[in-house]
């Protein structure tokens, strides 16, 4: 009896290529070598390269907006230091990532986002999940006072987050962490009661 492939260990695995490398610089040959896969098992998995992209931009929606509530959802330390946390964790994880990768909603947005209706919106879902899990500890940051109200909770982590991936942008090609820092610094300031 034959290996059954898993669906999911290919999304890992070209998730990572894609995130590093870029979607135009990553072929479905490529994504086949890192599986370990025939092009048969790919495309029963996918019917082309844009829907491997989507089904990737899915689960790694669902899987960092879970990360995200696992980090920002807890009870202690404060709303606001659970934040700054976070965003440490990111700015810190892409320098050690050498500035190559970031995210792979980013990334994918930057390159393919608006020319690509099926991926854009695919992305923008993703991002949305990512938006989401930041509000409810933005809303509780609102509620004990120690994040500004001018602004609903969701339009605030809508701007950390848009913040960030501007940042890291700047950070690819620039090759240093001087753009998040800055964003970290002047964004906490700016929210923080």
């Amino acid at each position: 009896m034959g290996y059954k492939h898993n669906i999911e260990d290919v999304i890992q695995r070209g998730i990572e290529l894609v995130r590093t490398q870029g979607y135009h610089n990553v072929g479905i040959n490529q994504i086949l070598k890192v599986s370990g896969i025939p092009k048969g098992s790919f495309y029963n998995f996918f019917s082309s390269k844009e829907a491997f992209i989507k089904a990737a931009l899915e689960s790694y929606g669902r899987d960092y907006s879970s990360w995200i509530r696992e980090l920002l959802h807890t009870d202690d330390p404060s709303p606001l230091s659970r934040l700054k946390s976070f965003y440490k964790i990111l700015i810190d994880a892409n320098e050690s990532d050498n500035y190559a990768g970031g995210c792979l909603v980013n990334t994918v947005s930057n390159e393919v986002g608006r020319n690509n209706d099926v991926v854009g919106a695919a992305a923008n879902a993703s991002f949305q999940l990512l938006i989401e899990a930041v509000a409810e500890c933005v809303q509780q940051g609102q509620d004990a006072g120690e994040i500004i109200t001018d602004y609903p909770a969701l339009e605030l982590a809508e701007y950390l987050h848009a913040g960030i991936y501007g940042s890291f942008s700047r950070m690819k090609v620039t090759r240093s962490r001087d753009y998040m820092d800055r964003w970290y610094d002047m964004t906490f300031s700016f929210i923080s009661s």
